[in-house]
């Protein structure tokens, strides 16, 4: 198997990509890995890291590694998703981790159009290199405003077919997959508060005479059938009335995952027991003997990492590293403009251009940052016709959680798990991929 992970660099070029021309695998492949003992002979796997011309969930989520004691070390991750696919992770948009623009003028302006071409090209100019993947079947996935990121660099994918630069990418890519994602604007503290608080009351976490406030003041009543009205511009007393309820919000949680414990140690260590987790991850320890250690740290330790000199040698980034700037932090003046408040408006082109394609959405049902009532709102008004009714699906044995399938469009939520699925659950992060590559549903 193969993982990749690749920084994006923003370049002007010509349509030909000739940027390109004189690279091969061999210049982007990781011949040293710091702090992984066994050796990057011992893999069983290729690693390639670096910037393709252009114009996290590796470390935390389903990449081949997780960091351990205090950022310095790694091993191998049991639930590595490129156990089963190989794998192309792109640090974007421009100026985020080690990407970086030619012209710093573009750090100013990033925005969902720019984000989806520089993915674009970054693609394009990828199977130009690595042409042992460029006849494969190729999918594109994303997680929180990969919601944004994902169909809008599915748009391009058609729309290159269209203007003749991408009928090659176009047939080999199979559909697509977004976690949780932000698609409309009815994620948390945004402008329509339905879903977040409606997950919130649903949960003991805000009282329901509050919630039942801005239920009447919003005109909530009608937010999950109604499709037609427009709830992103609430008025006056609505927005008292969100503020009234939110003084109720925990002043400590972790909203991405509701059942999770939140970091508590400023040193980034994460050798705690999981007898310390939320109840659910012991239980599935001890029924299935499996490892869930869920570290509530563990994004402290990418940082340490990564911006180890000898770290950022090996995976190519000292090229164009920016004296001046840490990973994961982007340049001064940066900035990304929300471009597109109406993803779902992209889902029809989808539909009749590309019927072929299969699209997962999937939501981790602990998330109250993009809750799953809000997903499945903007997936009913899509207005597809129900294929397979709402059901289970199941992982040794017990419920793991609920599908829905449209046609064109599949919804599957992930129990017990937290907005980015792979760390808070990494089972069932593992066996939803293995299911839906596998064509299960």
């Amino acid at each position: 198997m193969l993982a990749l992970a690749l920084a994006t660099a923003a370049h002007a070029r010509a349509s030909k990509r000739p940027a390109v021309a004189n690279l091969s695998p061999a210049d982007f492949e990781v011949t040293t890995l710091p702090g992984f003992a066994p050796g990057v002979a011992s893999l069983g796997f290729k690693l390639y890291a670096g910037y393709m011309p252009a114009a996290n969930g590796f470390w935390t989520e389903h990449g081949p590694f997780r960091l351990t004691g205090n950022g310095t070390t790694m091993e191998l991750y049991d639930y590595s998703w490129n156990q089963q696919t190989s794998m192309l992770y792109i640090e974007a948009p421009r100026g985020v981790g080690f990407s970086w623009s030619s012209d710093p003028a573009k750090y100013a302006s990033n925005t969902d159009s720019s984000a989806s071409l520089d993915n674009y090209e970054t693609l394009l100019n990828f199977f130009d290199v690595f042409t042992d993947f460029a006849t494969q079947p190729f999918w594109l996935t994303g997680e929180s405003y990969g919601g944004h990121y994902i169909p809008t660099l599915a748009k391009r994918v058609l729309d290159g077919k269209a203007a003749g630069d991408g009928e090659a990418l176009f047939g080999r890519t199979k559909g697509f997959l977004i976690g949780n994602p932000g698609i409309n604007s009815d994620w948390y503290f945004n402008v329509n508060e339905y879903a977040f608080q409606t997950y919130l009351w649903s949960h003991a976490l805000l009282p329901h005479d509050a919630y039942q406030a801005s239920v009447t003041a919003c005109g909530w009543d009608k937010f999950f059938t109604d499709c037609d009205t427009d709830f992103t511009h609430p008025s006056t007393a609505c927005k008292l009335a969100n503020t009234n309820a939110y003084r109720f919000v925990p002043k400590v949680w972790d909203p991405y995952s509701v059942l999770a414990p939140t970091c508590h140690d400023a040193t980034g260590e994460v050798d705690r027991k999981v007898a310390t987790y939320p109840k659910f991850l012991g239980d599935v320890r001890t029924k299935y003997n499996i490892s869930t250690t869920y570290a509530p740290c563990m994004k402290n330790l990418p940082p340490v990492y990564m911006n180890q000199p000898e770290v950022i040698k090996a995976f190519h980034a000292d090229v164009h590293k920016d004296p001046a700037r840490a990973w994961p932090n982007h340049p001064k003046n940066w900035n990304y403009g929300e471009e597109l408040d109406d993803i779902a408006k992209l889902f029809p082109q989808f539909f009749e251009e590309a019927p072929d394609w299969r699209i997962l959405v999937v939501s981790g049902d602990a998330d109250a940052a993009v809750p799953f009532v809000g997903t499945e709102r903007w997936m009913k008004c899509l207005g597809r016709k129900v294929k397979k009714q709402w059901g289970n699906w199941m992982v040794n044995g017990d419920v793991a959680g609920s599908i829905l399938q449209y046609e064109g469009i599949t919804f599957q939520s992930v129990k017990g798990c937290g907005h980015t699925i792979p760390s808070y659950c990494p089972e069932l992060g593992y066996q939803f991929w293995a299911d839906w590559l596998a064509g299960k549903y």
